[in-house]
């Protein structure tokens, strides 16, 4: 497949990637209001890991440690609406210990500790230019930026982080295209219970730095095929079979409107939130739904599926080679 090497020419990663992984949080100024944004990022790293606890969670990371040596590929990564950086964190880790850096966005205004902007005007705009300006930061950050590859960069996005995401790439959302899909949504989807507001709103906000994208659950309904007519990176795109928030025909259309054909798979009996990282049994009543899944389906098993399919697709798609492999 020739878009494998629009990234240029394959580089052979220098020795194996470190068995650790480091992770810290950056602060910054977020564009669209001035106030305080955040990313929490994870890269590999020769430092010991320790538990580092988190809200709910408890990570094994090298807190603050400093970042292996070589040139590593980046992953910026865009959570859903409501969401958390900490939301993908598995996957996350797991690109770490393949040699990436990966750079979590933290959507003020569209998070779980900040939820005032779902479903706005002001959600769909924010949500790119937060993205890319904190591409703008981990890449001029001291720490980390002798030891990043600028031109291998990759995006991904859950749900509305799947739009965001698209966005980067070049795509054009109109927003009165949800409007007009929520005034007859598909039987049992709840993505309209956002309670998107009517807008004639274009989104265009395009990052050059984005060579490849993963999207899963994405929302789809703001594309047309004109608007993704600028989407031409390699993109591999995930539908869960038993989405219960974003309907089937959102991720259907993505796939048959992008110019270049997407990777593409439908995992069975997986609900909307099987993307996220699997939840401790003895804190998932705590969690609430974005923990529960279908009768059956073993998210964690799939997560050791996902995570390795996921490192896989960048690899290939930002033409990395790797010894032994």
């Amino acid at each position: 497949m020739g878009w494998l090497l629009t990234s240029g020419v394959a580089v052979l990663w220098a020795g194996a990637a470190a068995a650790e992984v480091g992770m810290r949080v950056l602060a910054f100024t977020d564009p669209a209001d001035g106030g305080m944004a955040r990313a929490v990022v994870w890269y590999p790293t020769d430092a010991p890991e320790t538990p580092v606890r988190r809200g709910l969670f408890t990570f094994q990371v090298a807190e603050g440690g400093p970042v292996a040596e070589g040139r590593h590929p980046l992953v910026v990564v865009s959570h859903g609406s409501g969401g958390s950086a900490f939301g993908h964190a598995d996957t996350a880790m797991a690109l770490a210990r393949r040699g990436y850096v990966v750079a979590a966005v933290h959507h003020r205004g569209n998070a779980f500790d900040d939820d005032r902007d779902a479903g706005t005007e002001r959600m769909w705009r924010k949500r790119p230019a937060q993205l890319s300006v904190t591409l703008d930061h981990v890449l001029a950050e001291p720490d980390l930026a002798g030891r990043l590859d600028g031109e291998r960069v990759g995006a991904l996005g859950f749900s509305a982080g799947g739009y965001t995401v698209l966005v980067a790439a070049g795509g054009v959302a109109e927003l009165a295209r949800i409007a007009a899909h929520c005034r007859t949504p598909p039987a049992g989807e709840r993505f309209c219970h956002l309670g998107n507001e009517e807008t004639p709103a274009r989104i265009e906000a395009r990052d050059p730095r984005i060579r490849a994208a993963v999207l899963m659950a994405p929302v789809g309904v703001p594309f047309s095929k004109d608007g993704l007519a600028g989407v031409t990176i390699p993109i591999r795109l995930y539908r869960a079979e038993r989405d219960e928030q974003i309907a089937a025909s959102q991720p259907e259309d993505l796939r048959d409107r992008l110019p270049v054909p997407p990777e593409y798979e439908v995992v069975r009996d997986a609900g909307h939130f099987a993307f996220l990282m699997p939840v401790p049994a003895a804190i998932a009543a705590e969690v609430g739904p974005p923990a529960w899944d279908p009768p059956g389906f073993d998210r964690a098993a799939f997560h050791e599926r996902l995570n390795a399919e996921i490192a896989d697709f960048f690899d290939r798609a930002l033409a990395i080679e790797r010894q032994g492999r």
